[in-house]
Parts: C-alpha cells; sequence; structure tokens
C-alpha cells in the first residue's frame, strides 16, 4: 500500500504543477485513487470532510461576511487612515503588523479580501502619498505571515497538528505556532524599516493600476445592532479558542458563533453559503483523506528507509530534517497548494520524527513553516494571487515575494532550532 501511496502523490503532484485541472478537482482525484487502490475505505477517506478543520474555516469565514455587512470596513478603514498617517513607509509597517495580528484569528483570504477595497479607498484619498502596487503584497505577507501563528490563522498547522494527533504524539496548543511567527514578524518589521520598503518601491516601477471597487469600503451602510452583535460574538470565539472550555471543538466553537450571526440577522445565511469558497474546502478535506492515507499505508518508514540508504546517519539528525522540510515544502509550495502539500508533507515528517527520536513538534513546524512562506509566483498562494490586481508581474512576485520568503525561511529555520532542539 505504501508504493501505492507515493505513486498516487507523486501523480497528483505533477499534476498541480501542470494545472490540467483545478486544485480542487486534483486533490479530489488523488483522494478517489487513494480510495479505489484499496489505501483508504470510503468512510476513512470521506471523514476529511466532517473534520474540525473544514467546520473551522466554514464558521470563520461566515463570521468575516458578517463584519463586512455590519459595515465594520469603512470604520476599520477610518481608523487606520488616522492612526497611520501620511507616510507610505509607515503605513506599510503597521498594515503588516496589524495583519499580522488580525490574521491569527481570520483565514488570510478573508483578511485580505476585507482589507483590500479599505487600503484602495485610503490610497484613492490620499493624493498619491499611499499606493496600491507598494501595499498589497504586504498585505498578502502579512496575512500569511501571521496566519501561521495560530489553529485557525490557516489551514497549515491544522493540517499538522490532525497528523501529530493521528500518530498519537503531543499535539499543537493553540498559539504554539505564534513562538516562531512572532520571531519572524521581528525579523520582518526590521527589514521593512531598513531595506525591503524601498527595495519594493524602486522593483515596483509600473503604473498604478485603477481599481473600480475603490469606494466598497464605503458603500455598506454602518448598522451598530449587527456591528455589536458581531463584535461580541467574533472576541467570544476568539476567548474560547483559547480556553477550550470542557475541550470544545474549535470547529464545533466557529459553527456556533456563524449560526448566532445567522439566526441573529447579522449576516445572510443565503448569501453566505453563496459566497463560501468551496473549492479550497474541497481542496481541505481531500488533503486531509489524502494525509490519512500517507500515515495508514506506512509511507513514513518506507520513506525512513530509503533516506536512510541516500543520508546514513544524518537520516537521524534533526538538523538535517528540519532543513530537508522546510527547504522542500518551499520550494514546492511555490506551484501547488499549501494546505495539500502540508498535509502531505507531515505525513511523511511526523512518523519519521518518531521512528529517528526527533522532536515529532520540530518537524511538524518545519513542514508548516516551509509551505507557508511561499511568495515567489502568483500562484504560491489564494492570497497572494487575490493581490495580483494591483498590477504585480511575475518578476515582482520573485524578487520580493521571492525575498521575503527566504528571509521568513532563515529565521523560522534558526527559531525551530532553538526552540525544540537545542531547548
Amino acid at each position: 500500500m505504501a508504493v501505492a501511496a507515493i505513486i498516487i502523490v507523486v501523480c497528483t503532484c505533477i499534476l498541480y504543477v501542470l494545472e490540467i485541472f483545478p486544485v480542487a478537482v486534483t486533490t479530489m482525484l488523488g483522494l478517489l485513487a487513494m480510495i479505489f487502490s484499496g489505501v483508504l475505505t470510503a468512510q476513512e477517506g470521506f471523514a476529511g470532510f466532517a473534520s474540525t478543520p473544514v467546520m473551522l474555516v466554514i464558521g470563520m469565514v461566515i463570521i468575516t461576511d458578517a463584519l463586512l455587512e455590519c459595515g465594520m470596513s469603512a470604520k476599520i478603514g477610518a481608523f487606520m487612515s488616522r492612526f497611520m498617517g501620511k507616510s507610505e513607509k509607515r503605513f506599510v509597517i503597521y498594515l503588516f503588523i496589524i495583519t499580522s495580528i488580525l490574521s491569527l484569528f481570520l483565514t488570510n483570504s478573508a483578511l485580505v479580501a476585507m482589507f483590500m477595497p479599505l487600503i484602495a479607498a485610503i490610497a484613492a484619498g490620499s493624493n498619491g502619498r499611499i499606493t496600491k502596487k507598494n501595499t498589497y503584497l504586504t498585505l498578502a505577507t502579512g496575512g500569511l505571515i501571521g496566519g501561521t501563528g495560530s489553529l485557525i490563522g490557516s489551514t497549515a498547522p491544522l493540517l499538522a497538528n490532525n497528523v501529530l494527533k493521528s500518530v498519537g504524539v503531543e499535539t499543537m496548543g493553540f498559539f504554539e505556532p505564534l513562538k516562531i511567527t512572532a520571531c519572524i514578524i521581528v525579523v520582518m518589521v526590521i527589514c521593512y524599516a531598513l531595506f525591503l520598503y524601498k527595495l519594493q518601491v524602486k522593483c515596483f516601477d509600473f503604473d498604478e493600476v485603477a481599481d473600480p471597487s475603490e469606494q466598497n469600503a464605503d458603500a455598506v451602510e454602518f448598522n451598530k445592532r449587527k456591528a455589536i452583535i458581531t463584535l461580541s460574538v467574533f472576541f467570544i470565539c476568539v476567548v474560547l479558542f483559547i480556553i477550550q472550555p470542557f475541550k470544545w471543538d474549535l470547529g464545533l466553537i466557529a459553527l456556533a458563533g456563524a449560526m448566532v450571526l445567522i439566526v441573529t440577522k447579522c449576516v445572510d445565511g443565503k448569501k453566505a453559503m453563496k459566497n463560501m469558497f468551496w473549492p479550497a474546502l474541497v481542496t481541505l478535506g481531500a488533503a486531509l483523506g489524502i494525509a490519512s492515507g500517507f500515515v495508514k499505508a506506512g509511507v513514513g518508514e518506507l520513506t525512513i528507509n530509503w533516506l536512510v540508504g541516500i543520508l546514513g546517519d544524518g537520516v537521524a539528525n534533526p538538523l538535517v530534517l528540519i532543513t530537508i522540510f522546510l527547504v522542500s515544502g518551499y520550494i514546492l509550495s511555490l506551484f501547488m497548494s499549501n494546505g495539500s502539500l502540508v498535509a502531505m508533507l507531515s505525513a511523511i515528517a511526523i512518523p519519521m520524527a518518531v521512528e529517528t527520536g526527533c522532536n515529532p513538534m520540530a518537524l511538524a513546524m518545519a513542514c508548516v513553516f516551509g509551505a507557508s512562506l511561499a511568495m515567489a509566483t502568483p500562484a504560491a498562494t489564494t492570497s497572494v494571487t487575490m493581490v495580483q490586481v494591483a498590477g504585480y508581474r511575475f518578476k515582482d512576485y520573485f524578487r520580493i515575494g521571492g525575498l521575503t520568503g527566504v528571509i521568513g525561511l532563515i529565521t523560522s529555520w534558526v527559531a525551530i532550532v532553538l526552540l525544540y532542539v537545542v531547548f
């Protein structure tokens, strides 16, 4: 079964790179291949669609829709404009910090969707002092990096945590990845202040692209009742995510909050379902199934034997393993879904850590951060693709996004080694 699972994943990866089918279709084909080949039963394969990660994403998307529908976008935009001042460099740094923090609790794609019209409105009223081309990629970067800091900010930590749980080792706390994320945020703020902002201004030498949706932030009328209920539900959910009373499931908390908002008419249930990004949910559910197939088929043990033959004693060196999964995750995620990649890498790395005596949490973090820092191509992640409306070219992603990713990669390597190997 292990050989069949490896062949299926290799073929799935090739389809990702070739982009013959949408990501959701390719991932589903991989899952169906796992089922029809006998690696998984149908019940095991489809269990991922009813899992915590899928329910959590659905709930948080509905909560984000409610924040938009109650008119909070205009309020947030006005606050940002007053707080960040007229300096674009200061605006970029503050934007990175704010989005990094908010993405701990909101999915990065939803965060980008919420902030893009706000930034466009601010840029339109700045008389050229603030531009979309110098801020949109920073928005996506902050969302990606900050989203790795909690179990709800992005799917990557959830997927890795799911594998940790299935293997039977210690799982992540709600803010466990934040130890590494905080290090990356601090380093990135310093880089923006010293040279990164100046470099992107120099590289982004194209004309500012007109955005017909610039007034979207002011198009929704502020509703005080809805705003109070929505913000209350949001903050209550965040608190419950952190303390998890009675061991409540994270997906249960998010869905309960979403249902409260629908019942109280703070968000249109039909509209929320219509706007739900179903391809991402299909990809997520199918990726969880593929990951479980990896674990059941014993791919980790087979991979260990293969790496031992190549690396010898080096395969038991945690520094070697951390480097392998960080770098391979970073490179592969430039061309394929990072959620699917984290599921696949974690299913290999975590059982390997158990067998070799390395810290499973260290390799889980290597998989999460290696696959979550890809910004060097426009197809790397959904949020990076979304900001392409600012007019970015492939070389812009490669130069600025690539450099940002490498800085994050080096910082995460050092942080993982210090936190989970040295101390």
